[in-house]
């Protein structure tokens, strides 16, 4: 009896480390320079309900070209809070292009339509040297 206990056991790490590792972070602690996006560069973002993906949620400073897709199947629109990017309404399976001077910092963005970014339309991206 003993012995299935041990084996139960094994069993039982075994399968906590493989799940462990499976869902382990891939991300990347500490300094360095930011993945970011070279200036003049295009960032693809995609847009669907109820979320908003930046290829690269992490931009350096300076011009950089946005290439937005509705990939879902309502309208949306794409808003940059502190810049002026205000896209009007994106039809589904549209790509609107703008180009935005970024500086330094964090910056929210969100689809402003009603209840939209209440439902999970919004992120941030992040501008750093």
């Amino acid at each position: 009896m003993a012995m299935r206990r041990w084996i139960w056991l094994g069993i039982v790490v075994m399968l906590v480390a493989a799940f462990a590792a499976a869902c382990g972070g891939g991300g990347q602690q500490g300094g360095g320079q930011p993945s970011g996006t070279p200036e003049g560069s295009a960032v693809a973002v995609s847009e669907k309900e109820w979320t908003i993906q930046f290829a690269s949620s992490t931009m350096k400073p300076g011009k950089v070209k946005l290439l937005i897709k509705n990939e879902g199947t309502i309208e949306h629109n794409f808003v940059i809070e502190g810049t002026s990017v205000d896209l009007e309404a994106i039809p589904p399976g549209s790509t609107k292009e703008v180009t935005v001077d970024l500086k330094p910092g964090t910056y929210n963005v969100l689809c402003t339509i009603a209840g939209h970014s209440e439902a999970g339309m919004k992120t941030t991206i992040t501008v750093a040297q």
